[in-house]
């Protein structure tokens, strides 16, 4: 059972002036702290964190309420800037069918104009806003994690999130409707290298605005 909070943000748009974001992006966006998809491999839990020991990482998931509000409130940041949706959590996880921080979140940026919005996730229900996604034309590209093609070591590493099967469909819809994508293969789980690949090649054909992303344990 995922412990649920609500909890007011002081800001929500981070600077990025270091790391592995800092040179394509400005600012990353995470309407939710935590993660309830469980990735045992997920970066996120590594760093401090006052509240909430390491082990308890897919446990607790705290809403930013306010979310919508602070983009409204630091739109003068907005305009002309690069961002990052979704770097320390899935803003599709299933509480997102409850709180729509991420829809609320999507819709104050589109009033505002950035130059450039990357939006990563595992989930089918980014579908729900594919209109939405569509508004922002060729400014908004989504990321899409599959880390292996087999649903056993799926469920092993990711136990929680959408299955391989779901994220292979998000893929094909987002093509279908023109929206800018591209695939994320970080950490490269256990896999048959060929078969993964092919399950995601057919759609390059469709869309060549499409990246292929082969990265971490090969």
């Amino acid at each position: 059972m995922v412990n649920c909070s609500e909890i007011t943000a002081a800001s929500i748009l981070v600077p990025q002036k270091s790391g592995s974001l800092s040179g394509a992006y400005d600012y990353t966006l995470n309407p939710y702290a935590g993660c309830a998809f469980s990735c045992s491999y997920c970066y996120v839990p590594k760093f401090p964190n006052g509240k909430h020991h390491f082990s308890e990482w897919g446990n607790w998931v705290e809403a930013k309420i306010n979310a919508p509000q602070l983009l409204q409130k630091e739109r003068t940041k907005i305009f002309g800037s690069r961002i990052f949706f979704g770097s320390a959590t899935d803003p599709y996880q299933y509480l997102e069918l409850k709180y729509r921080l991420s829809r609320r979140c999507l819709e104050q940026l589109y009033n505002y104009k950035p130059k450039k919005i990357t939006l990563h996730t595992r989930s089918h229900l980014v579908l729900e806003d594919i209109g939405l996604l569509k508004s922002f034309g060729d400014t908004l590209g989504v990321g899409i994690s599959i880390t292996t093609d087999s649903e056993d070591i799926a469920r092993e590493f990711e136990p929680q999130a959408p299955s391989i099967a779901r994220r292979l469909e998000l893929l094909a819809n987002l093509c279908q409707a023109g929206i800018r994508v591209h695939v994320s293969m970080a950490p490269l789980l256990p896999c048959h290298p060929e078969r993964l690949v092919n399950l995601v090649s057919p759609y390059a054909q469709k869309n060549l605005a499409w990246r292929y992303e082969l990265s971490g344990n090969k």
